[in-house]
Parts: C-alpha cells; sequence; structure tokens
C-alpha cells in the first residue's frame, strides 16, 4: 500500500524551517535531505512490493493445497457431527420412555447441552503449547485421536455419569482442532486463497451438523457417537499426505524442511526464494522481538480485543441457540421439526459455500455487516412473530427467517471472525490470540446455553429472538466503527496492522 502518510511527513519535515543557524543548520538540512530521500526510496519499494507477492503466487499450483485442506478439514466434521449428537441426544435422553436406560432431568439436561462449550475451550488452550511443541500436523493427529476416544466412550455408556464423560473428551478434542487447523490453512494457503480456505473450514463445521442430524434422522441416536468419529478415523487413514506448516518448519531451524514443503505445495515449477525469504524475515523480526513480547502490549491488546468482541458477537448472534435447541423450540409448533433445523443448517452450510467467492471479491468489512444486519432483521421477525395477527402468515415465518438467519450467519457473521482470526495476529502471538478469541465464544455460548430455560421462562423465546437481534445490529455497528481491513495482504502486511508505527522522519528531528 502506498504509504502517503509517510511521504507527507518526509515532505513535511524537508520543507518545514529550522531555527537553527550556521554550521547547525546546514548538517541538519543535510541529514533531513538524506532521511527524506530514504523514506521516499522506502515508500517506492512499497508501492512495488505491494502486489508482487500476490502477482507471483499465479504461478502456484493449487492442487496440493487443496488436497492438505480437505484432509485438515475432515476433523472440523467431527465438531459439527457432535454439535448434531447433542441437539439430537438432548430431547431424546429428557424423555422418560427412551429405551437407553439414561434419562435426564433438567438440570442434568442443561449441562449436558452446555458443558461441553467450557471443556472445548479447555482443549483450545492447550492446543496453544501443543500447537506450538508439536506443530500442525500431529497436533491434528492427537485431537483425532481424543474424538475417537470419547466417541467410544459415549456409544458404549450404559449410565449418564459415562455418556457425560465420554461427549465431554469428544469435545474436548474438537477444541483441540481449531488452532492447528487455521493455523496450517493459513500458513499452507496463497493470498488469493486465505479467506476462502478459512470459511470453508468453518463451513465443514456445519456440514458436520448436517451430515450428524441427517444421519440422525434415520438412525437411533445409541448410534450416532460412531457418526460422530467417522471422520476422524478417515483422517488417520490419510493424515501421511498431511505436510507440517512451513512456518513452524521454519521456526525450528528446519529451513530445508520448509522449503520442500512449499515446492510439494506450490509445486515444481513454483520459486520458492521470494516465500522462503519473506518467511524467514518475519520470523527473524519476531525473534528479535521476543524480550519485548508481552501480551499487555498493544500489538496483541488491541487485535484480542476486536476479535473477542466479534466472537462474542457471534455467539450471541442466535445460531446456537436455533442449533442446540431448535428441535425443542418447534417441536409444538412445526410437523417436522428435525426438517426445520436441518433446513437451518443448510441455509448456514448455503451461504458457507458462497461466503468464499465472496471473500475473494469484497472486503471483509462490508460482508460482515451486510449479513449481521440480514441475520438482526430475521431475529426481529422471529421474535414479533406473535403481534402478526394473519395466521396463515405465521405459519411460514419460521420457514422464512431461518432461511434468511441461516443464510445471513453463512454469508459472514459465521466465517468473518474465523478468518479474521488467523489474519489479525501476527506470528509471534498468532496461537495465544486465535486460542482468546476462542475461549470467549466458547464463554460466550456456555452462559447462554446454561440459562437458556431460565431465560425463556423469564421474557419467553420472543424476548430471546429479540435480544439476538439486538446483538446482530450492535456487531454491524462495531464493526463499522472498529474493524481494519485485511483482504488481499500479505503476510508482512498483516504483521504491520497493529504493530506500533515508528518514529517519523518530522519526530527524530524534533528530538535532534
Amino acid at each position: 500500500m502506498l504509504n502517503l502518510e509517510r511521504l507527507f511527513v518526509c515532505h513535511h519535515a524537508f520543507n518545514t524551517p529550522r531555527l537553527c543557524s550556521g554550521h547547525t543548520n546546514k548538517l541538519l538540512h543535510h541529514r533531513q535531505v538524506h532521511d527524506f530521500q530514504h523514506d521516499l526510496i522506502l515508500t517506492e519499494t512499497e508501492v512495488r512490493m505491494e502486489n508482487s507477492m500476490l502477482k507471483h503466487q499465479q504461478t502456484a499450483s493449487t492442487t496440493k493445497i487443496w488436497v492438505t485442506a480437505v484432509l485438515c478439514m475432515l476433523t472440523n466434521l467431527c465438531y459439527g457431527a457432535m454439535m448434531a449428537y447433542i441437539a439430537v441426544a438432548l430431547p431424546y435422553y429428557t424423555d422418560i420412555n427412551n429405551k437407553s436406560g439414561i434419562f435426564m432431568e433438567h438440570e442434568a439436561s442443561s449441562w449436558f447441552v452446555s458443558l461441553n462449550q467450557p471443556v472445548r475451550m479447555t482443549g483450545t488452550l492447550s492446543a496453544i503449547i501443543l500447537n506450538k511443541k508439536l506443530g500442525r500436523k500431529y497436533s491434528l493427529i492427537l485431537s483425532s485421536l481424543v474424538i475417537i476416544l470419547g466417541g467410544i466412550l459415549a456409544y458404549f455408556a450404559t449410565n449418564f455419569f459415562v455418556l457425560m464423560s465420554g461427549s465431554l473428551l469428544a469435545h474436548f478434542g474438537s477444541g483441540l482442532v481449531v488452532i492447528p487447523s487455521y493455523s496450517l490453512l493459513n500458513d499452507i494457503s496463497i493470498i488469493r486463497l486465505r479467506g476462502s480456505l478459512g470459511s470453508m473450514n468453518t463451513l465443514t463445521m456445519y456440514a458436520g451438523y448436517m451430515y450428524g442430524l441427517g444421519i440422525g434422522m434415520f438412525i437411533s441416536v445409541l448410534y450416532l457417537p460412531l457418526v460422530m468419529i467417522a471422520p476422524a478415523l478417515v483422517f488417520l487413514a490419510f493424515f501421511w499426505l498431511l505436510p507440517e506448516s512451513p512456518i513452524w518448519l521454519a521456526s525450528r531451524d528446519k529451513t530445508e524442511k520448509a522449503k520442500d514443503v512449499l515446492t510439494y505445495l506450490r509445486g515444481r515449477k513454483y520459486n520458492t526464494d521470494p516465500e522462503m525469504k519473506e518467511i524467514m524475515g518475519i520470523l527473524k523480526e519476531n525473534d528479535q522481538l521476543q524480550k519485548t513480547k508481552s501480551v499487555c502490549s498493544k500489538e496483541f491488546l488491541k487485535p484480542a480485543c476486536v476479535t473477542t468482541m466479534l466472537f462474542f458477537f457471534q455467539a450471541g448472534a442466535g445460531a446456537d441457540t436455533l442449533s442446540y435447541f431448535g428441535i425443542i423450540i418447534f417441536q409444538e409448533r412445526i410437523a417436522n421439526e428435525s426438517l426445520l433445523v436441518f433446513l437451518f443448517q443448510a441455509a448456514i452450510s448455503l451461504g458457507y459455500l458462497v461466503s468464499p467467492y465472496i471473500m475473494s471479491r469484497i472486503n471483509r468489512r462490508p460482508q460482515f455487516i451486510t449479513s449481521a444486519m440480514m441475520m438482526g432483521l430475521g431475529m426481529l421477525v422471529l421474535g414479533a412473530e406473535n403481534f402478526i395477527p394473519c395466521q396463515s402468515i405465521r405459519d411460514y415465518i419460521p420457514y422464512i427467517c431461518l432461511l434468511v438467519t441461516g443464510l445471513s450467519y453463512g454469508l459472514g457473521v459465521g466465517p468473518v471472525p474465523f478468518v479474521l482470526m488467523s489474519e489479525m495476529f501476527g506470528v509471534k502471538y498468532k496461537s495465544e490470540g486465535m486460542a482468546m478469541a476462542i475461549a470467549a465464544r466458547c464463554l460466550m455460548a456456555f452462559t447462554q446455553l446454561k440459562v437458556f430455560a431460565d431465560v425463556e421462562d423469564l421474557i419467553g423465546i420472543s424476548g430471546i429472538f429479540l435480544c439476538h437481534s439486538l446483538i446482530n445490529m450492535i456487531a454491524a455497528i462495531f464493526v463499522f466503527c472498529v474493524l481494519p481491513e485485511t483482504r488481499n495482504k500479505s503476510l508482512s502486511e498483516l504483521e504491520q496492522i497493529w504493530r506500533p508505527k515508528e518514529p517519523t522522519t518530522k519526530d527524530s528531528s524534533q528530538k535532534a
């Protein structure tokens, strides 16, 4: 990007009169000329380099990138399938006449549907260490093993404690998935695919929900744990095709292996030197700044606060409420409530399918703002449904509104925060920042899921929908006022978004 501010400051410093005289004035003048010429060269370099990496990567092959991405996303299918398992199992186990021998009363059911959120958050926080120590690849392998173990335990459960333990273990494994999956996709991607891959990675969660919910409509809930872990089993069968992150390898002084991975991903005809130079430059700069690394620095706190708020809004947008409680909410109002919730997830998935196309063509800010306002409108109509006098219209409102809210969520409210999460934090703070963002989402989701029944008793389901509508509108205003743009920026440019600006020539001259 052309740094006009730097150019203006340099020009201003060069042409500003100084209250100096004689030899001192000449020396200062010569130094100003030199500084101005130096900064002007840097500015011209930035202009030439702005799209150089984007243009250079046009020669890269994307076949291996997509193969790696598909493997990486398989574990996120388990994430979504477990959401579906909770949604389908909740009404089953709260029915005293179910054939499992396990019955959940009000308190037990509220913990069953909500406790998975902080447990998943614990897995996400644990992934900070694993992501650094083991690397992205082996962190994903470990998470898959934990998910499989939890699913098997839930399948053989004969009482509530064992069922809950298996479910929580599987959710802990899904928490381990989030950071390494997004990190690996970000690390292997070329610039023009970064937004699309991030969006598709989130899409697989909802595709997993549809996968679990769809199969759950035809088989017994007792067999769903095996359905839940099937994608993890497929991942383990083909994990040997998954490369390690070139950035992680380079950070471990395995430069040649990192270069080999880039060659594998981009193709043998691709010149990896410019990318390796950029990666090494970023790592070298971060190594020099490790002594000053602090979670209290603005370089971390600013993106952390922004992403935390984004995930707070995302969790409160209403998608979780409809995903987990949709079957119960519409049980007495719709003939086939499972089909309605399935259509809601299908609308979300359709939005996620279209979202990568949108991300490649418009900026993140307008994408999120538009989708949040549309979702807020859908929630508003759901909340005001009882005020519509015509019964024939009211019968269609749940279908129309769930399709609108689901599509809006998939188009922006859902994918944009996840993509920004991987883009807004520099290499130095990426693991901590992503973990903090996901933890914020899990805490918000846990709170609203745990108190859902109590809040419904207090303000009714219409009041809950109106609250979700308000949260969406506030989210749109927040993004408009605060969020920086990250689209089509290289790794170096992303690193500079939150980094404190270096003193300008004018400031240096004044100090002198």
